[in-house]
């Protein structure tokens, strides 16, 4: 019989929502985290295939790899995006050049962002629905898109990403700010989140409603979709992402030492004001600019963070390294089911990961009450 001293797991570990999740030995931890990486690299490539084959219109895969191999050589000429535009190609590479490749780029950056935000807005909360879309930051930052472009109509993509910043992080501070209110901090963030998202949600429809030039342009937007950004739109977006995800991932560190709570991550040498303040920044820049690139997609940010901590463990550097993987393969299949469940038509990406997600949030509810009752 194997004595209890000679045990290898870990101590009991809370994860940033702080629900009860079981101590994994170190050894099998590692174990799965190296095939978690494998298994969400190989799906990566398996989604961006997908995605680039699979859609309304058959295309002959040597288009696909011939388009696929001429790209490395336009990068290197600084001619990128003049071929991603449309009209740039003919007949199967217009779809592959103009529309498929742009698509999952998009869904690339877009669900690295989200999925990081949540798994940094999970940490730097500790609270378990931290996500960008309950917490209200990408309602705010599509009423930043609607009210920028009503004010400058010729905005160009670098300007309409700022305006989705500023709208977020103006939307996280009323949250903030309302969510102290609360006698719990946790259920307070979330009411507080979904107050300031029907605020903005009720402007941001007004507005799209008496503008036409705003309504025509965000028709599909605000259903959420990675099918309608453009090149430059994708040029203007992708730094903004990166930069983001330098200051998250920067931050994991200091989220698990916030996970201790902040007397002990003090006497760690990790100040809680300042690590927060850099990790909630990233937030704000990734659930902006991936809105303005877009539009609203929820439930991504919850949803990716929870399946990693329930698979490879709470620690954030793992779960947020993982994240930036796993949030494009959720994306990247979400999308390319919803091109085929309904031909010749679509449905957009952000009614799919809804349909996934709100059967998650119940689930996880259901879960969370039931770890507070015992």
């Amino acid at each position: 019989m194997t004595s209890p001293a000679t045990s290898t797991a870990d101590p009991p570990v809370l994860p940033a929502g702080g629900s009860a999740v079981p101590a994994v030995p170190t050894v099998q931890r590692r174990h799965r985290v190296v095939i978690g990486t494998v298994a969400s690299s190989t799906l990566l490539v398996a989604g961006v295939a997908l995605s680039l084959f699979v859609g309304a219109r058959s295309v002959d895969p040597t288009v696909v790899w011939s388009v696929l191999a001429a790209l490395p050589s336009q990068v290197f000429a600084g001619d990128l995006m003049a071929t991603l535009a449309p009209g740039s190609g003919t007949g199967m590479d217009e779809v592959v050049v103009a529309a498929r490749v742009p698509r999952t780029i998009t869904a690339i950056l877009v669900g690295a962002a989200l999925a990081v935000a949540g798994a940094g807005l999970q940490g730097a909360t500790r609270n378990p629905l931290g996500d960008p879309g309950l917490l209200g930051l990408t309602a705010g930052a599509a009423l930043g898109v609607v009210l920028g472009l009503a004010l400058a109509p010729a905005a160009g993509p670098s300007a309409v990403a700022l305006f989705a910043v500023v709208g977020s992080l103006a939307a996280g501070m009323l949250v903030v700010g309302a969510g102290r209110l609360g006698a719990d901090s946790g259920t307070g963030l979330v009411l507080a989140g979904a107050a300031v998202t029907a605020g903005c949600t009720a402007v941001t429809s007004s507005l799209v409603i008496a503008l036409p030039g705003v309504l025509d342009r965000f028709r599909f937007w605000g259903l959420g979709s990675v099918a309608r950004a453009s090149a430059p739109e994708i040029g203007a977006a992708a730094p903004f992402i990166l930069l983001g995800l330098a200051l998250v991932l920067a931050g994991a560190a200091t989220l698990d030492a916030l996970a201790l709570g902040d007397d002990l991550a003090r006497g760690l040498g990790v100040g809680p004001v300042v690590g927060r303040a850099v990790v909630l920044a990233g937030v704000v820049i990734l659930s902006g600019v991936a809105t303005a690139l877009a539009g609203p997609i929820a439930f991504l940010g919850l949803l990716v963070p929870h399946l990693l901590r329930r698979l490879v463990g709470v620690g954030n550097r793992v779960v947020l390294g993982l994240s930036v993987i796993v949030g494009p393969v959720v994306l990247l299949f979400a999308d390319t089911v919803g091109r085929v469940v309904a031909p010749p038509g679509e449905i957009a990406v952000g009614v799919m990961t809804v349909a996934i997600g709100v059967p998650f949030l119940i689930a996880l509810l259901r879960a969370n009450r039931g770890v507070g009752g015992s």
